[in-house]
């Protein structure tokens, strides 16, 4: 008698992956970064309301370290994009889990009454000139910013993370 082979599991075809970007790769998904291409015919996700207790603290504990930020980005990027090669259709997807990877690791520091905002661009790398330029109204003794870029033989990676007080 032959045996019938038994259906991979979905836990087996994901170890077979190679890439963390592949486009066959089930998205990492977070509240922020949904939006309607990304989920059709559901209804909008709706964040449970938090109740937040007056703490009578004006200033943070922990202020955001810009050079503490740009370490956690470099290390990201580096280690992310590395072995990849670009490809057009899976560049949105891999924007999205770099962002939540480096705004997780950044969340991780413990920045108190801090919003963290990370944008990441990813191209690919064809002997053109690029320049990422952002403006907005901080407040310059509580908020700050930090940014870094990686590139290899086919790709370029930038991504850029505010730390926003929010009293």
């Amino acid at each position: 008698k032959k045996k019938k082979k038994k259906p991979m599991s979905l836990l087996d075809q994901n170890l077979r992956r190679t890439s963390l970007f592949s486009i066959s790769r089930p998205e990492i998904s977070a509240t922020s970064q949904i939006d309607s291409s990304d989920v059709p015919d559901h209804e909008p996700l709706k964040r449970p309301i938090t109740p937040l207790e007056n703490t009578y603290r004006i200033d943070t504990e922990k202020t955001f370290s810009a050079s503490a930020v740009k370490r956690v980005i470099e290390e990201v990027l580096e280690g992310q994009l590395e072995e990849e090669k670009y490809d057009p259709r899976a560049s949105k997807q891999m924007a999205k889990t770099l962002s939540t990877i480096i705004t997780n690791r950044v969340k991780g520091l413990k920045y108190d009454r801090y919003k963290i905002v990370t944008i990441v661009s990813i191209g690919q790398k064809a002997e053109q000139g690029i320049t990422v330029a952002s403006r907005c109204l901080f407040d310059k003794e509580k908020d700050n910013f930090a940014s870094a870029s990686y590139q290899n033989a086919f790709l370029y990676g930038v991504a850029t993370v505010y730390g926003l007080y929010f009293e």
